[in-house]
């Protein structure tokens, strides 16, 4: 009977524990689902430009989005649809083709994880079935606004970064598609809409990605991306970035009615 007895509370205690191990990962499955913006590295701010977005899908897709260098002198900020994902418990494993063909496998190890907060180690790394060591916590948030409708449209404004080359004003013009132009003025006064800016543009939130080429500023050529953390008050809106030795640049603006009367370039 003692016996029994014990064999009945140990029977009880595993249907006990197998239940919360479920519980668990039915509430892992839920939370994760959403785009993520990878905002810290070992608790560290991460550079604006290096930032990540992954978006993780109900059909077990995700979506991941980050600045890629394509050769020498063109680098972009790519969206990449082609990868899978399961979740068994606090493990997230991850499979798929970068945009250029490389293949990745990588299992993430949930630290935390709930409404609005991600983070994770990565105790397998792999490309092209290579092994590599990644030692670093990663800290993502949940996108959780949606400012798309207060960012389409025209607006005006300047870099407000101390000392910055750029002094000049310029315009952007915004569309829902994701496309935009760039205006700037030549040195008679005249507004050109840059014809090969490379007008893409994505949004996550308040997390803000654009390529463009050929940079006026620096004379450098080839494609480029930028990223933003951007803040909308009505008709203002701005932009700052985390760049190289903890430079914050900036961007202060406000939206008008519409683009000036431009030439083309």
């Amino acid at each position: 009977m003692k016996t029994l007895k014990i064999f009945g509370l140990l029977s009880l205690m595993i249907m006990l524990l197998t239940a919360c191990k479920k519980d668990e990962s039915t509430q892992n499955d839920e939370l994760i689902l959403g785009t993520w913006i990878n905002t810290l590295i070992n608790d560290q701010p991460v550079l604006t430009d290096d930032t990540f977005v992954m978006e993780l899908k109900a059909d077990k897709t995700e979506m991941y989005a980050v600045g890629f260098q394509l050769d020498e002198n063109n680098f972009r900020w790519e969206e990449n649809n082609t990868y899978t994902y399961t979740i068994n418990d606090d493990v997230i494993a991850i499979n798929g083709k970068d945009v250029l063909g490389k293949s990745y496998y990588m299992e993430f190890q949930i630290v935390l994880l709930d409404a609005t907060t991600l983070k994770y180690t990565v105790p397998v790394f792999k490309i092209d079935g290579k092994s590599f060591p990644d030692n670093n916590t990663y800290t993502c948030s949940k996108v959780t606004v949606d400012l798309s409708n207060q960012f389409t449209g025209v607006w005006y404004g300047r870099s407000t970064t101390p000392g910055t080359a750029d002094t000049a004003f310029h315009f952007w013009e915004y569309f829902a598609d994701g496309n935009y132009n760039y205006y700037y003025q030549d040195e008679s006064g005249n507004w050109i809409k840059k014809s090969d800016n490379e007008g893409r543009y994505f949004l996550y939130g308040d997390f803000f990605a654009s390529n463009y080429s050929n940079d006026l500023i620096s004379g450098g050529t080839g494609q480029a991306f930028e990223c933003w953390n951007i803040y909308t008050d009505g008709n203002t809106m701005s932009w700052t970035g985390l760049r190289a030795n903890n430079l914050v640049t900036s961007y202060e603006m406000e939206k008008v009615a519409a683009p000036p009367i431009t030439q083309t370039k």
